[in-house]
């Protein structure tokens, strides 16, 4: 029949479609099965550990940074602990209350301002107060039952026991800034958290930096504490073990805080190492109160505290430059040390005179005591035989114009000029005149104290150049050595022996005899070079670079006074200081007089 041909194929076509939707019923169960298999088995301690964070998270209480200590373990930075009062809002709440807020006030006698505390996860604990005394956090804790959600703990604070003496050198702390933040996140670095600023705190600050720890607070949905769960205890950051020799950092702060000016800077290496033994920059700051008011006193002075002079501060070298023409001379003119020259106190070149610093002239002078006198008008004369070329090949070759590559923030290059320097500055062309002043530092020559220092050390070596550093060795809390310095590939100035050798009994004559010898020393050769450097917005600076013992280098150091004038009345006397510290010598007066005839 017709009707019942129609029924079949009804019901094969719904058989038909009733195996599509069973299907694809079935194809729905196996992709959600397998959905729940990566989610439950494959990701499911990744969902579980994500879902405990949400759960729990540490009411973060900062770690203690790791201890900075000097060469003869004195400690440069270290820490104390205070008391803070913290406020944890019950669910629902958000602000302490007026009641609690009162008791809290009574309980410190002061008027309180709770502000929240950047440092934990959802923002809704409250820093009641901080700096409380021993007394006072007793009293809270007394009184807990009835100060519902105030809770006591403990926060670690950096202290300088050598502030103004070390400031430069160690460095600060203070809060991260958000867009720090944004880049130091992934470090493990927290909202609320302290990194360095300068010096070796900011260098090496991710081994400084511990493991905070804290309470385990379990939260509901909207954050609020539910109730505390365990307590992580914080772990201190790793010891720094410095160069740094407290007695000679001490000595040169002293000396330069006690020159005509207060201003200056002073650099001691070890020559043999490039390990730096003190680093001074003064005026200093006191890191201890650079979180307070004092920061914006600082920022305001016109003496520049916070402004590391040692290696940040461009000078001209003046004098101490010489040594560098001194060596060109020698190796490019092969030049005849006994030769002698006329110095009448003037130098005339085309229709200008150049002075020496001695008016009325050495007279006659051969290389070696035109050297220890520190004779302008033969350095003049050397310098325009020598050219501008072979002034700046050398003062590269003795690595001026660039970083030293110490492990301090911010040092400068300093600059050496050319003549192609000044056509595309100035648009000027070089002149035998700019020749003349660069043979004896002046001129568009910018160099920084940690340079000299670098550069008198390297002629001490006979050429061998130990990059400086700050850090001898990083040691976690179980011991265990994160870091020591390893000596990179020594750079090497290549002079002839006669070279090295003049230039050697020329430093000695100029401490022994000539502009130096304010840094004579009883029982110690001392070789050195002093040097003015004129400055046109004031008074000239005082230099004085040099090393000892002569005959077998130990330490070499630069020391400049800003505005002190001549170099061997300012700057030799802080020297001969820190070489009295170093070799343990006490001063003897007559010695002394002595030397200033």
């Amino acid at each position: 029949m017709v009707w019942q041909r129609e029924d079949r194929f009804a019901y094969e076509n719904f058989l038909e479609k009733h195996r599509i939707i069973l299907v694809f019923f079935i194809l729905l169960f196996v992709c959600i099965s397998a959905k729940l298999f990566h989610l439950q088995i494959i990701k499911g301690n990744k969902y579980k550990a994500i879902s405990e964070q949400q759960r729990l998270h540490n009411t973060n209480e900062r770690a203690p940074r790791g201890i900075i200590y000097s060469s003869d373990n004195d400690i440069l930075v270290g820490n104390e602990f205070a008391y803070i009062a913290l406020y944890y809002p019950p669910d629902g709440h958000k602000k302490i209350s007026e009641e609690i807020l009162k008791d809290i006030e009574h309980i410190l006698g002061r008027e309180i301002k709770p502000k929240t505390d950047k440092s934990n996860k959802y923002g809704e604990v409250l820093k009641i107060a901080d700096n409380l005394t021993k007394e006072e956090m007793f009293k809270i804790r007394e009184q807990s039952m009835r100060l519902q959600g105030v809770s006591v703990a403990r926060e670690s604070r950096r202290v300088y026991p050598l502030a103004e003496v070390s400031g430069h050198i160690t460095g600060y702390t203070n809060e991260i800034k958000l867009e720090e933040l944004e880049e130091l996140s992934e470090q493990g670095y927290n909202p609320g958290d302290y990194i360095g600023r300068g010096g070796i705190e900011q260098t090496y600050d991710t081994y400084l930096q511990g493991k905070n720890g804290g309470w385990q607070v379990e939260v509901n949905a909207r954050g609020y504490r539910v109730k505390a769960a365990k307590y992580i205890a914080s772990e201190i950051g790793a010891s720094v073990y410095s160069t740094i020799n407290t007695k000679l950092q001490k000595t040169a702060y002293d000396a330069l805080e006690n020159s005509d000016t207060g201003k200056g800077a002073a650099v001691v290496l070890d020559t043999k190492t490039g390990a730096v033994l003190a680093l001074v920059s003064c005026p200093g700051f006191d890191t201890n109160k650079i979180r307070y008011k004092e920061f914006g006193k600082y920022l305001q002075d016109k003496n520049f505290p916070l402004f590391n002079r040692a290696l940040q501060a461009l000078y001209p070298p003046g004098s101490i430059f010489k040594v560098i023409t001194f060596a060109a001379a020698v190796e490019v003119l092969n030049i005849n040390p006994l030769e002698k020259v006329l110095c009448t106190g003037k130098f005339e070149l085309g229709d200008r005179f150049y002075t020496c610093w001695c008016k009325h002239g050495h007279g006659m002078l051969d290389l070696i005591h035109a050297m220890a006198q520190s004779c302008n008008i033969y350095f003049y004369q050397l310098g325009l035989k020598l050219d501008v070329k072979n002034l700046e090949q050398y003062s590269k070759k003795f690595c001026l114009g660039r970083k030293t590559g110490i492990d301090l923030p911010n040092e400068k290059s300093g600059f050496v000029p050319n003549p192609e320097w000044k056509k595309s500055k100035q648009k000027m062309k070089w002149l035998q005149g700019d020749t003349v002043i660069f043979a004896i530092g002046q001129g568009g020559l910018w160099v920084t104290p940690l340079q000299m220092a670098y550069m008198i050390s390297s002629i001490a070596n006979k050429g061998v150049c130990n990059k400086p550093y700050c850090v001898e060795r990083i040691v976690d809390l179980n011991g265990e050595e994160l870091y020591r310095h390893k000596h990179e590939g020594e750079e090497k100035i290549e002079l002839s022996e006669r070279t090295w050798s003049l230039l050697h009994t020329a430093l000695l004559k100029t401490v022994d005899s000539g502009t130096g010898k304010r840094c004579k020393l009883k029982d110690i050769k001392v070789a050195g070079k002093t040097g003015t450097a004129q400055n046109p917005h004031g008074k000239d600076h005082a230099w004085f670079i040099s090393y000892a013992p002569a005959d077998n280098p130990e330490i070499a150091l630069a020391v400049i006074v800003e505005h002190g004038g001549g170099g061997g009345i300012n700057a030799v006397p802080i020297g001969r200081k820190i070489y009295e510290a170093y070799f343990n010598i006490n001063p003897d007066i007559e010695d002394n007089k002595e030397s200033a005839r």
